[in-house]
């Protein structure tokens, strides 16, 4: 007997370190590198060439796909005719940026005054939460830059055209993979990118061993359940403590994956929902089997 179970925890360890490398595997085939963004240069018409630019840092600082919000970082260097200093404008600008938190979508700039802007918010428009942990949120971000007319005036034709813009994308948010993607309509003076967000593969990881582990320890305590039934026992008090405080463990071991978001995920689905189920079965087994078995001393 005691070769027959040493043989099958053998087969048992076999098998969940066996899916544990298979899913190691296919999340890395399927990973999306966060620092491979891809690059982005303006292109500007070659007959006029841009005696001045804006460059454009974004870099995103938070993704919160329960507010379906993506919030960034502006931060701005003026080159040629815009420059009266590393990020003081020699000329008034107007900022126009779809951001959620910004009102009429439009940001202003003093002439010689810093080029600053608060944390922006773009809204998540793609992407269900419900995918948790293979959801993929896309928000679309659009950034142009021209200067007020009335200061324009005083200067060259050329420059009450819009600003040339040079864009540079980075993102280092814990749990996610952020890459960006320029759009048709994106150009030289106007940024147009969908900026992609999607769990990083240690939180996949994690999400999937959690999933094993409920399933695992939910399979033992009905086995253990069934066995008690046909042992015609009484049950020991210890298992039925055991799977009930299994049944209330089970909730606190599926909120502690990373960003989770509330019941209702791809994770519940597939283990939450029918390990908790499993589990009960198993404690109504155990308790009818003590129940039905359980004789009180008798008195002398």
């Amino acid at each position: 007997m005691q070769t027959v179970n040493k043989s099958n925890i053998k087969k048992i360890l076999i098998l969940i370190c066996s899916v544990a490398v298979s899913l190691a595997i296919i999340l890395s085939i399927y990973s999306h590198n966060a620092n491979a963004q891809e690059p982005y240069s303006p292109s500007p018409d070659p007959a006029v060439a841009p005696k001045g630019l804006v460059e454009v840092k974004m870099t995103v600082i938070g993704v919160d796909p329960i507010k379906n919000e993506l919030e960034t970082r502006l931060q701005f260097e003026l080159k040629g005719i815009y420059k009266k200093g590393p990020t003081y404008p020699a000329q008034d600008l107007l900022m126009t940026v779809n951001g959620a938190n910004v009102e009429d979508s439009e940001i202003s700039f003093k002439e010689g005054k810093p080029m600053i802007v608060p944390a922006l918010k773009f809204n998540l428009v793609k992407g269900k939460i419900n995918n948790y942990p293979f959801d993929t949120h896309i928000a679309k971000v659009a950034i142009s830059i021209d200067p007020l007319a009335s200061i324009g005036k005083q200067f060259a034709p050329f420059q009450l055209n819009p600003v040339p813009l040079e864009f540079k994308f980075n993102a280092d948010v814990p749990g996610f993979d952020i890459s960006y993607k320029p759009m048709e309509e994106n150009s030289s003076i106007f940024i147009y990118i969908d900026v992609s967000a999607t769990r990083s593969i240690p939180v996949k990881f994690f999400s999937l061993v959690i999933i094993v582990i409920m399933w695992v320890l939910s399979i033992m305590a009905l086995l253990l359940a069934l066995k008690v039934m046909k042992s015609g026992k009484l049950p020991e008090v210890g298992m039925l403590s055991w799977t009930g405080v299994m049944l209330f463990a089970f909730p606190g071991i599926r909120n502690s994956q990373p960003g989770v978001p509330p019941v209702g995920t791809a994770s519940d689905f597939l283990s939450f929902f029918w390990t908790e189920m499993i589990v009960v079965v198993a404690l109504v087994i155990i308790g009818s089997c003590w129940l039905k078995r359980y004789h009180p001393p008798l008195d002398d």
